[in-house]
């Protein structure tokens, strides 16, 4: 779009006029030194009108790069980054990155291109610890990145499909994952990293409307200085009914579908926190606050090592066959029944709704749409009942925030 255009022909200038919807009738005498048109108007031979001579657009303004820092062909800048920076991207990491690029479909068409990249960061990797303008990123940070045509041939044509190849190629980088940590963006305005996740096999349950909660936090204004912790009172904050307006809306917005013993960083945009009005001489009106938070309590289940090493994934055996006749592996064509039971003890399933058995499904293709159960069938023979605890996270795809009691019959 930024493409220069030639001075236009008078008749290119006639067929542009009447592509316009202009009627114009031009009798055009060559002469020295003069040109008379149709109007009767009289222009000097050296003074083009303006439409002779055509829009002429602004020459393609290369973008200042002094502000940029270089690394082996790679020049680099920071876009935006969070005020606390969890990581930094280090060797060994396993990072995922949106990456946006000019590149081109199969078809042909030029398109503005999105491509989620998960690496490993370090020596001999796709990404490496030096050379890529990458190093050192935070979680949520974005960069610009200006690539050589050499280094965007020996390196990021591999990993970026359909990218479009010039002199120097523009990319836009965000890291949306560190290892454990994961980066959240929300319609509010709201920011989350979540700085120390429970794993799925370990969580239990997760927040829904009308729990009771209690969190550890600390929270800080721009410019660092802490207004609160839960630290300085000696105590957590709560019990409080989770949806309840009981506390401000940004920890109503986070802390749903979190488990017990989660810790997150939340930038809080002031509709979400105390708004224009501030709170005493410690939030001044208008404020963006950021909270770092754990949540400790869950119901009448409170944050502990023993808590943090219980498996909540599991199965036991009910009942097997004297003779294991057939034996489940990951290319067989496997049936199940099973029968489902809640946390409140409301019961779904095969068995339970007179169901034909669910199946025919395979554990090396998609398996049962529900993980735990993946985990609970190889080794099972024909015949055998297994009980699987089936926790929220490991569950069905439409959601649930209990652990389920599944009996599976193979």
């Amino acid at each position: 779009n930024n493409r220069p255009r030639t001075h236009h022909t008078l008749q290119s200038l006639a067929d542009i006029m009447y592509g316009y919807g202009f009627k114009v009738l031009c009798l055009i005498f060559m002469a020295r030194g003069l040109i008379f048109i149709s109007t009767g108007e009289k222009i000097k031979e050296d003074e083009l009108t303006e439409d002779e001579e055509g829009i002429v657009e602004e020459d393609i303004v290369e973008e200042d790069l002094s502000d940029y820092l270089e690394e082996d062909g790679v020049l680099y800048k920071t876009v935006w980054k969070p005020k606390d920076c969890a990581g930094p991207i280090k060797d060994g990491d396993v990072v995922t990155m949106n990456v946006e690029y000019a590149g081109q479909k199969d078809d042909g068409t030029d398109v503005e291109m999105k491509q989620a990249l998960t690496t490993k960061i370090g020596k001999g990797e796709e990404i490496m610890s030096k050379g890529d303008g990458l190093f050192g990123m935070c979680l949520g940070e974005r960069r610009r990145l200006v690539i050589s045509q050499q280094v965007l041939r020996n390196q990021y044509k591999q990993i970026l499909p359909g990218i479009l190849e010039s002199v120097k190629t523009y990319i836009q980088v965000e890291v949306t994952k560190i290892n454990k940590m994961s980066w959240h963006k929300f319609e509010s305005g709201l920011r989350m990293a979540m700085l120390e996740p429970v794993e799925s096999e370990f969580c239990n349950r997760t927040v829904v409307y009308g729990d009771t909660l209690s969190v550890d936090y600390e929270g800080t204004l721009e410019n660092g200085k802490v207004f609160d912790s839960s630290a300085n009172r000696g105590t957590p904050f709560g019990p409080f009914v989770h949806g309840k307006r009981q506390i401000i809306d940004g920890y109503t917005e986070t802390l749903e579908g979190r488990c017990l013993g989660e810790r997150w960083r939340m930038t809080v945009p002031p509709h979400l926190a105390y708004g224009d009005d501030g709170v005493g001489d410690d939030i001044p009106g208008g404020a963006t606050l950021t909270f770092d938070v754990r949540l400790v309590q869950l119901n009448n289940i409170f944050w502990s090592d023993e808590v943090r090493d219980t498996k909540v994934l599991g199965w036991e055996e009910i009942y097997k066959p004297e003779v294991c006749e057939e034996m489940v592996g990951f290319d067989d064509e496997i049936y199940i029944h099973y029968d489902a039971t809640r946390e409140d003890k409301s019961k779904f399933g095969s068995m339970h709704d007179n169901y034909a058995p669910y199946g025919p499904f395979k554990l090396q293709g998609e398996g049962t749409f529900v993980p735990a159960l993946d985990h609970a069938l190889p080794g099972m023979c024909l015949g055998e009942r297994r009980m699987v605890v089936v926790p929220p996270r490991l569950g069905w795809a439409g959601g649930h925030h209990d652990s389920i009691m599944v009996e599976m019959v193979l």
